[in-house]
């Protein structure tokens, strides 16, 4: 499912990171550069590193970036599924996916917009409970004892 505003904040990236799960359950990761193929809904690689080149099967590519002070946080993650495209390989692109739960922009909250941190804590508590929900756990309990101590207890 391509999403076009998600694809035009991706194509502010200078790179991504591609990752995919070898068939010895191994997971690699490697940074690429890209362009984005709008019409055919892909992602194309100019040049791959060698370990990549001629892989196929699930991956995705991961985008990531902030400034000096790590604020201005932004992060968009496009799923798919790399498959042979004439002599090198592409990212056939399922779905995108925002880690601040919001459509159309890759900007995580900050302390200066309150509705968007309330927004992204619940969306966090909401995904916590549906994993575990889906695994058939219970919430773990908090130790806050143990965390009171070790505050008291950290030298200043």
């Amino acid at each position: 499912m391509w999403d076009r505003r998600l694809a035009e904040r991706a194509r502010s990236y200078p790179t991504g990171v591609l990752s995919w799960v070898e068939p010895s359950g191994d997971p690699v990761s490697v940074r690429v550069a890209v362009e984005l193929d709008e019409p055919r809904e892909r992602v194309l690689f100019p040049a791959l590193p060698p370990i990549a080149r001629g892989r196929t099967g699930l991956a995705c590519l991961l985008f990531h970036m902030h400034d000096e002070q790590l604020e201005g946080l932004r992060q968009v993650v496009l799923k798919g599924e790399l498959v042979a495209d004439g002599a090198s390989i592409a990212l056939e692109v399922t779905g995108f996916v925002t880690a601040n739960g919001r459509a159309g922009t890759d900007e995580m909250p900050h302390a200066g917009a309150p509705l968007h941190m309330l927004a992204f804590y619940r969306l966090g508590r909401r995904k916590a409970k549906e994993y575990l929900a889906k695994r058939g756990e219970p919430w773990p309990p908090i130790p806050f004892e143990e965390i009171g101590r070790a505050v008291a207890e950290a030298p200043d």
